[in-house]
């Protein structure tokens, strides 16, 4: 029962408003299995039926969405330049955000101060607003154990290596914590409300102060066998020096190696970089997408924004290392969400383990059956 319950909340949650019998054809539920489920729900607090004033064949139709006032998630988002906190209800609206400078540090005590004391931030908008707080959710730069919400390391923040983040701000806040990857977590922002929205099958790739991917097929984010899909950033670019030598992608293609700040309006790059880097994640975007065949690959950052200075190289270079009948199908898409998306998306993450689909992995994000 707890299982079918969880199923529909997604389900709702992901659609934002929707009716009985929609939800029912949608996840093959007989009528009154599903009355008494949705029954249980409002009388929960989970979710809410109202009239939405529309008529439908002489009938006012009754839609369900979730209860804005049942609680609320704190999300923080961080990478190497920058911080980004955001208080969201449980219908998925964002209350509160600010955002933050973040200085390189090496010191890691420092590091988690000011993570904790911009989380505390969030936590104490949450209050004044009234609002019951559910979980907080992490966004994180890096290779991250899921298992137990540690930031193993990221090449950028020296500080951030082996850092429990889930036991740290649990200990912290006393409240529930997911931690996952932040390019993973602004992959499912994009899926609820951007460019993907509506797909079963699409690839993120962004660059940021880093460069991260995360991979959404058959409506599932996919994990990979141990927790590491997704961290192309650190993968090897082969050249005429040793391979002990290749330097990295993400020393390639990111703010940090193009040594740019997106905070300015009139940033410059010059063309060659942003040529090697264009041309690199083209290539790179064209082999996933002839590799995976997803609806869509969706492209991330303002460096990678149309007419933005990395954005022909990268398209001329996917279409040029391509099949056409596969360019004709598989798009390059810019982003929709803004740039908070990460941190909304750790709320997500902080919905999803709160009201797990399939209890026996708390590391999976098994969403299959609330892709739209």
């Amino acid at each position: 029962m707890e299982m079918r319950k969880n199923l529909l909340l997604q389900h709702i949650y992901r659609s934002g408003s929707i009716g009985r019998l929609e939800l029912g054809r949608d996840l093959q539920m007989s009528k009154s299995r599903l009355c008494e489920v949705v029954q249980e729900m409002i009388d929960e607090g989970l979710i809410l039926e109202s009239l939405d004033g529309t008529e439908r064949r002489g009938r006012r139709p009754v839609p369900l969405s979730p209860n804005p006032d049942h609680g609320c998630f704190v999300g923080l988002d961080f990478e190497a330049k920058r911080m980004r906190v955001v208080v969201v209800d449980f219908s998925g609206k964002t209350l509160f955000q600010r955002h933050q400078e973040l200085r390189p540090m090496k010191d890691q005590k420092r590091l988690i101060s000011r993570l904790l004391g911009f989380v505390d931030k969030g936590i104490d908008a949450a209050r004044k607003l009234g609002a019951n707080i559910l979980g907080v959710g992490v966004a994180a730069p890096g290779v991250i154990n899921q298992t137990t919400g540690t930031l193993v390391h990221y090449d950028f923040i020296e500080a951030a290596r082996n850092t429990p983040l889930r036991e740290l701000v649990e200990n912290h806040t006393g409240h529930p914590c997911v931690v996952d990857n932040n390019i993973r977590c602004y992959a499912l922002t994009e899926w609820t409300y951007g460019a993907a929205k509506n797909m079963s099958d699409f690839i993120c790739l962004a660059v940021r102060s880093g460069f991260g991917s995360a991979i959404i097929l058959n409506g599932r984010l996919l994990d990979g066998s141990h927790g590491f899909s997704g961290e192309a950033g650190y993968t090897r670019i082969p050249s005429s020096k040793p391979a002990s030598e290749w330097k990295t992608f993400q020393e390639v293609v990111s703010e940090k190696a193009l040594n740019v700040d997106i905070e300015a309006n009139d940033f410059k790059i010059p063309r060659k970089k942003a040529q090697v880097a264009g041309e690199l994640l083209g290539a790179r975007a064209a082999s996933l997408a002839s590799l995976l065949d997803p609806e869509a690959i969706v492209l991330v950052g303002r460096l990678l924004e149309p007419g933005g200075p990395l954005w022909p190289f990268v398209e001329e270079t996917y279409r040029n290392c391509i099949l056409p009948d596969i360019a004709e199908q598989v798009p390059l898409l810019h982003s929709r969400v803004d740039s908070f998306a990460a941190a909304v998306g750790s709320t997500q993450r902080c919905f999803q383990e709160l009201f797990p689909i399939n209890p026996k992995s708390n590391r999976k994000t098994d969403v299959t059956t609330v892709a739209r």
